[in-house]
């Protein structure tokens, strides 16, 4: 699994809401991984963000041409599985071959 970093761009490849799908194909740059309940001064509108208590794993803040799972324009909560950098130093060996085919 490759290492993902705040400050680093990355590709959405994957979502599970219907808000999140429409993200997938686009680059957003990260910002914080967030546990749940964590709240975090949010770098696009200045209010303090909080991931959900009830999320079930911790989520990337991410920034970008994106909208929130409530329609908020230039952020989002990301799986870190749903994320792949767009720096090919940090993508593994087998990932790095596919970019370069």
């Amino acid at each position: 699994m490759f290492q993902l970093k705040p400050g680093t761009l990355a590709m959405i490849i994957a979502a599970r809401t219907p808000t999140g799908r429409a993200n997938i194909g686009k680059s957003v740059s990260l910002f914080a991984l967030c546990q749940p309940g964590e709240r975090i001064l949010n770098p696009v509108n200045g209010v303090v963000t909080e991931l959900p208590r009830e999320a079930q794993r911790p989520l990337w803040l991410v920034t970008g041409n994106i909208q929130s799972v409530d329609g908020q324009a230039g952020f989002a909560f990301v799986r870190p599985e749903h994320l792949m950098p767009l720096n090919p130093d940090m993508l593994p060996a087998d990932e790095l071959e596919k970019v370069i085919e």
